[in-house]
């Protein structure tokens, strides 16, 4: 990719990240894209939130070769999350809301991340704790089933689960609440769909056989995915810090790339410390020379909008960035004022039918 060293973006940092939009967003609208995603939620149709770090290796639709915009994302320094919070309420009512009205059950998955090979590949955001991350990721899987009753009923409408992602491998690990785990990199292309069926079963006795059938191609694709990382003789991502983006807020499907930004959502009342927290880093990244002080920093802001939230959602949304971007820059001008003379902004709303990012006015 032109002007991208391993992880680094050199030269037009704001021309850069627009023509990746772009082109990210040129690709999820090609008919051929948009007929796999229909056809893959005619045959598959539980909808699937996945709760996630803000790590940019996280990238579980390649993971499990599944088509870009099945899985709805939800990310957030440490994958750290409260259904508690207001908006982190609202957002996670009407993504389930959206899909029962349609018919179609709703999958939440909660996530935690680590390397199997070295410890500092792990999860930053918990002070690479994986168990710490574990538990989090435990904790929010019960208030979810809390919320919608579906712990203790057979075949719940919305239910939640819990999910570890190894990134040396990209492998995924299934855990049932009897504490038995479906480590995905311990199966091999003999693993039949009926196998595969059964694991489930017995890992979530209470699931519905829809929502456990449309598991199975999550299952399938790691496995594939898995043994083509091992194929492929890669080594793992090298995950020294060399972000030069922080990105607040939602709509960042399109950036995944690895150790380039820091995703922030505004999912707690201390959000503007995560702020702080990744301006810090940035700041870090700058003193140790890991990037150039040209081109400089860039602070992303962006909502999310769909469009059977209309015009005046529309504009709602930009009154959300403005809001964000303003509280952002106070938060790094406090937190990091050493920082600030390097920082470019953009800032807008982006479609979740196409990716495009749309700058404010």
């Amino acid at each position: 990719m032109e002007n991208y060293n391993n992880g680094v973006i050199e030269g037009d940092i704001v021309k850069f990240i627009m023509d990746r939009n772009e082109a990210q967003s040129a690709a999820f609208v090609t008919p051929d894209a948009q007929l796999r995603r229909r056809l893959y939620r005619a045959q598959h149709p539980t909808e699937m939130l996945v709760l996630k770090c803000m790590d940019g290796r996280l990238n579980i639709s390649l993971y499990t070769e599944t088509p870009p915009g099945i899985l709805q994302p939800f990310r957030n320094i440490g994958g750290k999350f409260d259904y508690g919070w207001p908006f982190f309420q609202e957002l996670i009512r009407d993504g389930v809301n959206f899909p029962i009205a349609k018919g179609r059950e709703v999958l939440v998955m909660s996530s935690y991340h680590f390397s199997k090979g070295d410890h500092h590949r792990g999860c930053a955001g918990f002070g690479y704790d994986t168990e710490a991350a574990k538990s989090q990721a435990f904790d929010l899987q019960e208030q979810f089933c809390r919320a919608t009753g579906g712990a203790d009923i057979k075949g719940p409408a919305a239910y939640a689960i819990m999910i570890g992602i190894e990134t040396d491998e990209e492998s995924l690990i299934f855990h049932g609440k009897s504490g038995k785990e479906l480590h995905i990199a311990k199966l091999d292309s003999s693993t039949t769909d009926v196998d595969i069926r059964i694991l489930l079963d017995e890992l979530y006795p209470n699931m519905s056989q829809r929502m456990l059938m449309d598991l199975i191609p999550l299952v399938e694709g790691n496995i594939r995915h898995v043994a083509k990382v091992r194929e492929s003789g890669k080594k793992p991502i090298d995950f020294e810090h060399r972000e030069q983006v922080i990105a607040v807020g939602r709509g960042f499907d399109w950036l995944h790339m690895p150790n380039t930004a820091l995703i922030i959502g505004p999912y707690s009342l201390a959000w503007t410390d995560n702020v702080k927290v990744a301006g810090s880093i940035v700041e870090s990244n700058l003193n140790a020379k890991r990037i150039p002080k040209e081109p400089g920093v860039l602070l992303l802001i962006a909502a999310l909008h769909r469009t059977e939230e209309g015009a005046f959602g529309a504009a709602l949304k930009k009154e959300k960035v403005r809001y964000m971007l303003d509280m952002s820059l106070q938060a790094l001008q406090e937190g990091v004022p050493d920082l600030t003379p390097h920082i470019h902004t953009l800032a807008g709303v982006v479609s979740a039918d196409t990716r495009k990012l749309t700058l404010l006015d």
